[in-house]
């Protein structure tokens, strides 16, 4: 795997994973969107349907009693109350009977959202894909779109119970999977997306928790109010404070040490491959001659030839098939790909042909897939990452914020007499 491959990867902290050659142009496109600043996308569990009754409660929410539509894996559309009832019932059989575990999960609830700039039908569109990538060959899901909030977001409900009798048990890595699918399908729309680990860009600390966010804020029943884990923290804070300033010894806290190293290793993995993009790079020849990418002449390919210009612009391009090409690619006996360099090289000639990833024009592709080809300059690249590092967080757990406003608020502040502006008087 080349340099920068193995730094991008352990920056965005995926480790040093195995990956395909020539993948170098994806994974500069990926550094790109993020320093860009590229939204974030949002992939969340907020649930577990148990029992009809919860499963029943939570249709009629999502679709606000049958007042907004609800689509499911077979593109059937309900909506009104009766659909959403009888949608329920027919549920319901999979649900098992009085002797099921109380704890037994009917249906998994999901929120795939994006911030208020992106349309609505791009969020639908792109969950309509997700959902059916990820659960269509086995498990039955519906999904609401509400627009009617600042954030556009789907609500995805899937059946835990597969066809094939297994039951849906996610994980922590699933989650994240299920993000970068969620951005991938988001950009297929044209909108620009990311789904980057919270670390990766320099963010120490964690959201707050539903849960806990539900409690701070109060509702209609409970005023707001603390809740008992931060009162703990805060206690535990103030008694550090206080031993502090008798000078008594600080109990370690091996977890911050942790995180700061993470952090900083992240950090310099980034710089790494900045320092990487700004070399001078020598140039790639080929029996002595410099190689020379050339690029088919589109417009003049008629309509009759649309098949072969689609086989010879397509030359082993392994992602077509996700654009949803008409014409699969055909490899050429000729030609070859050349490693970790995103070119096709003729065999008999120095001559070489297309970027791998290059896209064709036809069937309104170019418009489709606007600036997703565009050339990435190395070293524009690298004042971007740079720029990037600089501009994150301070190494800050939710810890060392409440502490450092508890020492502002507490400490007395010497008070400072002001006088008059004399030349302000009359």
């Amino acid at each position: 795997m080349a340099l920068i491959e193995s730094d991008i990867c352990e920056a965005l902290n995926q480790g040093n994973v195995r990956r395909k050659v020539n993948n170098t142009k994806k994974l500069r496109a990926t550094v790109k969107r993020i320093t860009d600043g590229a939204p974030e996308v949002m992939v969340k569990i907020t649930s577990f349907g148990k029992g009809p009754n919860h499963v029943k409660a939570h249709l009629d929410y999502i679709t606000r009693n049958g007042n907004v539509e609800m689509e499911n894996d077979r593109g059937e559309i309900f909506k009104g109350r009766k659909d959403v009832d009888e949608l329920f019932e027919d549920w319901k059989k999979d649900f098992g009977n009085s002797s099921r575990h109380k704890n037994q999960r009917d249906t998994m609830h999901m929120v795939l959202s994006m911030p208020e700039t992106v349309d609505p039908e791009s969020v639908k569109n792109a969950t309509r894909q997700f959902a059916e990538n990820n659960f269509g060959k086995n498990n039955e899901y519906v999904f609401v779109l509400h627009s009617d909030t600042p954030q556009p977001h789907c609500h995805l409900t899937v059946k835990c119970r597969g066809i094939d009798g297994k039951r849906l048990n996610p994980r922590k890595a699933d989650l994240q999977r299920w993000r970068e699918e969620f951005a991938e399908k988001l950009r297929y729309q044209g909108v620009d997306a990311e789904a980057t680990p919270r670390c990766s860009r320099g963010v120490v600390k964690k959201t707050i928790s539903s849960i806990i966010k539900h409690i701070e804020q109060g509702d209609k029943t409970h005023r707001p109010r603390e809740s008992k884990v931060k009162k703990e923290k805060i206690k535990e804070i103030v008694e550090e404070i206080l031993n502090e300033t008798k000078g008594l010894p600080i109990s370690p806290k091996p977890w911050e040490r942790a995180i700061q190293k993470k952090q900083q290793t992240i950090r310099n993995k980034w710089l790494a491959v900045a320092d990487y993009l700004e070399k001078d790079k020598p140039a790639i020849t080929f029996n002595q001659k410099e190689a020379e990418n050339v690029r088919p002449n589109y417009d003049s390919i008629s309509t009759e030839q649309i098949k072969a210009g689609q086989r010879a612009a397509a030359i082993y391009q392994r992602n077509l098939e996700k654009y949803e090409w008409r014409t699969s690619p055909g490899p050429i006996a000729s030609l070859r790909n050349v490693s970790d360099i995103n070119i096709v090289q003729h065999e008999k000639t120095s001559q070489m042909f297309l970027l791998e990833n290059a896209f064709d024009r036809f069937e309104g592709s170019e418009e489709r897939l606007k600036g997703q080809n565009t050339p990435i300059d190395d070293k524009s690249l690298a004042a971007s990452i740079r720029g990037f590092v600089a501009g994150m967080p301070n190494i800050e757990t939710e810890r060392h914020q409440i502490k450092l406003e508890l020492i502002r608020r507490f400490t007395k502040q010497p008070e400072v007499e002001v006088k008059p502006d004399r030349k302000s008087v009359v």
